[in-house]
């Protein structure tokens, strides 16, 4: 009896000490808000207005977790999925933002599966914005047209590796994401990576990535260099990036920001100008400005606005964008403004 019961207790101890060494975690935003667009059309003036959603940070559903595996070595998972909590997600729940597992060490990380490509991450935490919302500036894919943008912010199939955290600052992130075609066939191949430094107030990083196309001309070469400082008052950002494809297509766009503490909030803005190169609509280039300010109600819970306006050049139908919300059966008139205003609430869990 004695030994059972001291096998019972070794049994219970055992199963403790396991299940210390694994953690699990579910995490999500619920991000919703109301918006107003205006731009010019064929047609004169038009509007449109509604619930949106991710007005400031993604919604999204997901779970994480680690397990010890021992010597300093740890395997774990990511899978995160968008919500469009305005409509309920009425298109289904699924993981395209983020599905990984990963081997984690002294060595770094290797990360297998979808997720972030580098040259968008480097562009999305230099942004005031992160690249969401009505105030979002530098999201890839501006060149579009014959460009392939499948990667543009999200690789599917990819070999990803992470330097240390120790290196003093230092960081950096090689990635290679498969196409998963047949012998000789390219498309939707990836090849990027990211490196930088971030210590203390100073953050610097730089980036560059590669997507093929079915032909040549439609590859797309992206690159951007970002940084910012936190002198505590305000943070300043500043970000340059270009989008090429083979086929001769070439845009340019810089970022000024800003994110300062103001109030029981932060006052967020940003100024970007958008520049077509060596093409014959090389005139029809644009501009954007945002301005936003979020207040804290709590350390998870936030309520937000923002205005934005677009500046178009030429014949240039850019329009200011949101999340669920956009410009329909209507025909953009070339060359003119539009603008748009948005107030939300944002929830961490």
């Amino acid at each position: 009896m004695k030994k059972s019961l001291l096998a019972l207790a070794a049994l219970g101890l055992f199963a403790g000490a396991a299940s210390a060494q694994s953690t699990v975690t579910l995490f999500g935003i619920v991000d919703a808000g109301y918006a107003r667009l205006s731009a010019k059309t064929t047609a004169g003036s038009k509007s449109v207005q509604g619930i949106t959603n991710s007005g400031l940070n993604s919604s999204r559903l997901g779970f994480r977790g680690v397990e010890d595996l021992g010597g300093g070595l740890r395997a774990g998972f990511w899978i995160e999925g968008q919500l469009t909590n305005d409509d309920g997600n009425a298109g289904g729940l699924n993981f395209q933002r983020r599905s990984t597992v990963s081997l984690m060490g002294g060595f770094g990380e290797i990360r297998l599966g979808r997720d972030y490509t580098p040259h968008f991450w480097n562009l999305t935490i230099y942004d005031p914005f992160g690249t969401v919302g009505i105030g979002q500036a530098l999201s890839p894919g501006m060149v579009g047209g014959s460009g392939n943008s499948a990667n543009a912010v999200r690789s599917s199939n990819t070999i990803g590796y992470f330097l240390p955290g120790n290196l003093g600052g230092f960081n950096g992130q090689l990635q290679i994401g498969f196409g998963e075609n047949v012998s000789g066939v390219k498309t939707n191949n990836y090849i990027g990576g990211r490196v930088g430094y971030n210590a203390g107030p100073i953050g610097v990083n730089v980036a560059y990535g590669k997507t093929e196309g079915a032909t040549d001309a439609a590859d797309v070469k992206y690159f951007n260099v970002g940084a910012a400082y936190d002198f505590g008052v305000a943070k300043p950002m500043l970000v340059f990036a270009q989008e090429k494809t083979g086929g001769g297509l070439k845009i340019e766009a810089i970022e000024a920001g800003v994110v300062a503490p103001l109030g029981q909030g932060e006052l967020r803005a940003a100024y970007s100008r958008y520049d077509i190169k060596n093409t014959a609509a090389r005139d029809n280039d644009w501009n954007k400005l945002a301005v936003g300010y979020g207040y804290n109600l709590s350390k998870r819970t936030q309520m937000y606005t923002t205005f934005a306006r677009v500046s178009n050049k030429g014949a240039q139908t850019k329009v200011v964008a949101s999340t669920g919300l956009a410009f329909t059966g209507s025909t953009i008139l070339g060359g003119k403004a539009s603008t748009g205003f948005e107030a939300g609430i944002r929830h961490i869990f």
